[in-house]
Order: C-alpha cells, then structure tokens, then sequence
C-alpha cells in the first residue's frame, strides 16, 4: 500500500528539515545577536523562522522526491512490482534515474510553503498563548497542550497551503507520463477545476 516508502521518506525528509531548520535558525540568531544585540534578534524572530524553514525545506526537497514517486506508484498501480526495490529497480530501467527526481520542482512548491506555513503558525501561536497563559512555562501539562495546540494549527495552516502542489505532484507520478508540473496542474484543472487542486484536505 506504500507505507514503506512513505514511512522512508518522511523520516529522511523529517530529519532533514527539522535540525536543518533548527540549525539556520540558531545560526541566523546568533549572527544578528552578535551584530545588534538581543533585542533586536528578538524582533526578528518571526522573519528568521521563516528564513530558515524556507532553506531547509529547499535542501529536503530532493532526498524525499525518490521516496514520494515510489510510494505515488506503488499505490497507483499495485501489480507495477512485487515489492519496495521492484517498483525502484523498473521505474529507473524503463524512466530513467533522473525520474526520481522529476517532481523535485513540484515538491519545492509544496514544502517551502508547508515548512514555513508550520513552524511560523507554530511559533507565533504558542507565543500568544504563552503570553496569555504566563503559568503554562512552569506547568508540563499546560506546556504540552500550548504545543498540541500550536502544532495543530500549525499542520492545518501547511496542510491547506501545500495541498496544490501535492495533488499535482501525484498526477505527475500515478502513471508513466512524463508529465511536467505545469501539465499535472492542468489536467487536474480541466478535470475537476480548482476544486480539485484541494482534494485530500478532508482526509
């Protein structure tokens, strides 16, 4: 059912993204500290996440491209191939190498906004609820909640954001069709209209 490949990919694509964000982030912090003071890094805030999530999510792109175009097939065509390193081995003997890595402009469409869209929601909402609800810092069960909290409106806000791109990106891989994402996104457009570039939020 593609499990495999999308239990692989979104670990890779999650290591990266996360401590490559985290490291940008501290890094961006730091350099403006040093050059203005704490202050000023803290009035940055908001516009370092987004920097850094951004670049991150530009870099995690590729690693996750291979796996998504394997686990888009896998459940488009369940006879393609017997198993994981079947479905690998015909679409690089009949496609191509570089076919895995085809939809890397769609998944940058798709992950830069996701990425910033999620770790920005989260920070500024977590931060407004901190300062609404000061008591929760020294509280491990009001703390847990403002993340749940955060990190919910956070993947409902990516979700929304990404979801374009991510329809478009599994038009492009379903069948052997050397679609580019211009031509995925529009025959989803001429299918179903703009509506269809939406499908899958319910789920």
């Amino acid at each position: 059912t593609g499990w495999l490949p999308t239990f692989l990919g979104f670990f890779v694509n999650g290591g990266v993204c996360y401590t490559l964000t985290e490291l940008f982030r501290r890094l961006l912090t730091n350099y403006i500290t040093d050059m203005s003071g704490i202050q000023v890094a803290a009035t940055y805030e908001v516009p370092i996440v987004v920097v850094a999530s951004a670049a991150a999510a530009f870099l995690g792109a590729g690693p996750v491209a291979p796996f998504e175009a394997v686990r888009i097939r896998t459940v488009a065509q369940p006879n393609f191939a017997p198993n994981l390193a079947g479905v690998v081995t015909r679409i690089v003997s009949e496609e191509g190498f570089l076919s895995l890595f085809d939809a890397v402009p769609a998944f940058l469409l798709k992950d830069v906004p996701f990425a910033i869209a999620k770790f920005t929601v989260f920070d500024i909402s977590t931060a407004r609820l901190y300062e609404a609800f000061p008591t929760a810092r020294e509280d491990l069960r009001l703390s847990l909640l403002i993340s749940l909290i955060g990190g919910t409106l956070g993947g409902i806000t990516a979700s929304v954001v990404s979801n374009p791109a991510d329809v478009t990106i599994s038009e492009m891989k379903k069948t052997k069709g050397g679609l580019n994402p211009l031509q995925a996104a529009t025959i989803v457009l001429e299918r179903s209209g703009p509506v269809g570039l939406l499908r899958g939020l319910g789920l």
